[in-house]
């Protein structure tokens, strides 16, 4: 008698031998998303046939998994952090990001590979895994060496660009458009809208549910429906989900009730995750044209590997020179600057994500290679990492050769900020923010019909109505600071 497999023994299955096999990967001292995605492959299409990459089940969990993933992320990095990380080294972490992208593109085009595969691929390299240095550097108790720190600081603001170089990606390859700075404005326009009106709304609703004596688990609730809310709205503008999952986490970042909500939502991220890599796992060698494995022949997988290992070693080359060169500009030491492009080594499980996506963007016969190419990728620089750490006094021997910048003139700088200008800089903030509000207004009321999302009353007086809402505050802060300005020059 043949029994259907309910899709809660489905679930059920995934999680215990993805765990079995990610608890092993962990023993072996290797990060636990290796064992996620080998879970994958071995349920998937490529042994066991368990799992499909088209299954409802695994494209459901795995976009519920990309959405809560940046929905965290944007919890996670709140906008002052991100001020602070970026003020020391965001000169240098522009510098290795460049140095790392510029190379890697040039190297594959070379290679012959077409533009975009180019650059996203190269575009990858720059993504370390910003969870296995962290548990490292704590492991290690390094979280007070000056060199720990700013590579920490480095992976936040990499992460942070990695995550707009996603959304750009699904954009993409959601909206069908072409035209990178239609997509771009779009983008910017939507981003700040978002994060605005999201923020004003917060704070209402969690000054009434405080007054209410409601606990945090019903703002945890609200700011899920909120995320989930404006990333349909992103959607309908034919952007990526990502970008309003991401800037709804950014904007509840800044809200009082932040930490408990990154508290609360932090489970469901390690749930839906396992069901995202996993889903990853399924996709390896598999061909959507034919919906069905094809491996690769040892030639092809060959050239796979030798790429990889390649490219592996470039991210070992680019973040040594870019700290060893430039490093004294932001007062790292020859010591500091070898610990701190070794803690920037390993690539982590964010390639993944972005592979996901650019698979449905790059061409089709680079698309096949992008999966197998970034699983390689991680597992590479994660065997590289530790024994180069072990031997960094080694590495820094290596590249005690490289000349290095001289360290900048210490001069006292004198900041003024009158007081005028602080008030125009209110005024063009406050009403760049009712443009974009005005802008978006308009968009989402020619696409509104098409969101599924029922309104009381007309399209128009309802368009209207959420406007006002949402600009009234930055109008009226525009046009206290001019009146401010006024009151200044006149007296």
């Amino acid at each position: 008698m043949v029994f259907e497999v309910i899709p809660l023994t489905t679930i059920g299955v995934i999680i215990i031998i993805a765990l079995g096999i990610s608890i092993f990967i962990k023993k072996l001292g290797q990060n636990e998303v290796i064992g996620f995605i080998l879970a994958g492959f071995l349920l998937g299409p490529f042994w066991l046939g368990f799992l499909h990459p088209t299954d409802a089940l695994v494209s459901g969990f795995a976009e519920l998994g990309l959405f809560i993933l940046l929905f965290y992320l944007g919890i996670e990095l709140s906008w002052k952090e991100f001020l602070s990380a970026g003020s020391t080294v965001f000169g240098l972490a522009i510098i290795d990001m460049l140095l790392i992208t510029g190379v890697g593109t040039a190297i594959l085009l070379l290679l012959g590979y077409s533009l975009f595969f180019s650059i996203v691929v190269a575009a990858m390299l720059s993504n370390t895994s910003t969870a296995l240095v962290a548990k490292f550097i704590i492991d290690k108790n390094l979280l007070k060496n000056n060199a720990a720190k700013v590579a920490l600081s480095i992976n936040v603001l990499q992460d942070f660009l990695g995550i707009l170089l996603l959304v750009f990606l699904t954009s993409m390859a959601g909206s069908g458009k072409t035209n990178p700075l239609s997509i771009a404005l779009i983008a910017l326009v939507f981003a700040t809208s978002a994060f605005y009106a999201v923020h004003r709304l917060t704070r209402i609703v969690e000054a009434w549910m405080k007054k209410n004596n409601f606990g945090h688990a019903q703002i945890t609730l609200y700011a899920l429906g909120i995320g989930l809310i404006v990333s349909t709205l992103g959607s309908a503008l034919g952007l990526s989900t990502a970008i309003g999952a991401y800037f709804a986490g950014f904007a509840l970042s800044e809200t009082s009730s932040g930490k408990k909500i990154k508290r609360d939502v932090i489970f469901l991220v390690d749930f839906f995750l396992v069901f995202f890599f996993v889903g990853f796992g399924t996709t390896i060698f598999f061909d959507t044209a034919i919906n069905s494995v094809v491996l690769p022949s040892l030639g092809e997988f060959s050239v796979i590997a030798a790429l990889a290992i390649g490219l592996s070693l470039l991210v070992v080359l680019a973040h040594s020179l870019s700290t060893r060169i430039f490093g004294t500009l932001f007062g790292l030491n020859a010591e500091d600057a070898s610990l701190s492009a070794i803690l920037l080594f390993p690539l982590g499980e964010f390639l993944i994500v972005i592979s996901t996506v650019a698979k449905d963007i790059v061409p089709a016969a680079e698309a096949k290679m992008v999966g197998a190419l970034a699983f390689l990728l991680i597992i590479i620089t994660l065997l590289i990492f530790q024994p180069v750490y072990e031997f960094r006094r080694l590495h820094q021997r290596l590249f005690s050769v490289i000349p290095r910048l001289p360290a900048p003139k210490q001069t006292t700088i004198k900041q003024h900020t009158p007081y005028t200008i602080k008030q125009a800089k209110k005024i063009a903030l406050n009403l760049f923010i009712v443009l974009c509000l005005a802008a978006i207004t308009v968009q989402l009321y020619k696409a509104l019909p098409n969101v599924g999302i029922p309104v009381i009353y007309s399209r128009q007086f309802t368009a209207a109505i959420i406007f006002a809402f949402f600009a009234a505050t930055p109008f009226f802060t525009a046009l206290r600071a001019f009146k401010r300005i006024v009151k200044q020059t006149t007296h």
